[in-house]
């Protein structure tokens, strides 16, 4: 497959309206990446943005995304989360109080940077050196609108998205063997699990490296289609 160097879509379902804005869906048929992911946990605080610990700072919500890809590289990945119960951990820059449903859409361009069976985070030189290494099947790094509750918007925020090998445990910490993991640590190797996959979704102040203002982690994920599977 060609590395997605072509115009890539990321949306939220087949079309939103909110604010007298309308987004619609290219169509995909038959895509080389095919996947679905659901019980999403918002992760962190305002002032512990990753949680490596888990507990209380992981909230788990509503949500779902689907990621569509076709052999043209143009695609798709819906995604939307919302709380009935508490307000989302979402730093406004506004001022304005946090939500309670975020739809995230994502317009990239030849400018996108994706990565395809690889490791990234960790000391790989892509994603978010403070998260540990593992291998992803997808990723990209693009940009995204948000729109929060339906009406206020956000615009041009940087995200880094993934499909790898899943990084938090039961309790939504990330450790190895009782060790909890640290940014800090010499070696940022061995916290994944090859055997179940994550999709993670981190926006950015200005950039990876910078404050983090929403990170997501869907825990189930289901790869139904891509290249070279049988």
């Amino acid at each position: 497959m060609a590395t997605l160097r072509a115009l890539l879509w990321l949306a939220v379902g087949a079309a939103v309206v909110a604010g007298g804005w309308l987004l619609m869906e290219p169509r995909i048929s038959p895509p080389d990446w095919s996947a679905i992911a659901s019980n999403p946990s918002v992760i962190g605080t305002p002032t512990d943005h990753f949680a490596y610990t888990g507990g209380e700072a992981i909230v788990s919500v509503d949500g779902s995304a689907n990621l569509q890809i076709g052999p043209d590289d143009r695609g798709t990945l819906h995604v939307a989360v919302g709380s009935s119960g508490v307000d989302l951990p979402f730093v406004l820059r506004d001022g304005s109080p946090p939500g309670r449903a975020l739809d995230l859409v994502s317009v990239a361009g030849k400018s996108t940077k994706t990565w395809i069976s690889q490791p990234i985070h960790g000391d790989s030189g892509t994603g978010d050196a403070r998260l540990p290494r593992t291998i992803a099947q997808i990723a990209g790094q693009s940009m995204f609108d948000v729109v929060i509750d339906g009406d206020r918007q956000w615009v041009g925020l940087t995200g880094v998205w993934s499909i790898a090998d899943a990084l938090r445990q039961a309790d939504g910490s990330i450790r190895q063997q009782g060790l909890i993991f640290s940014p800090l640590l010499r070696d940022k190797t061995g916290f994944s699990d090859p055997t179940r996959l994550e999709l993670t979704l981190l926006l950015y102040e200005d950039g990876p490296g910078s404050e983090v203002l929403l990170h997501l982690v869907f825990e189930s994920v289901e790869l139904v289609r891509s290249p070279g599977a049988t």
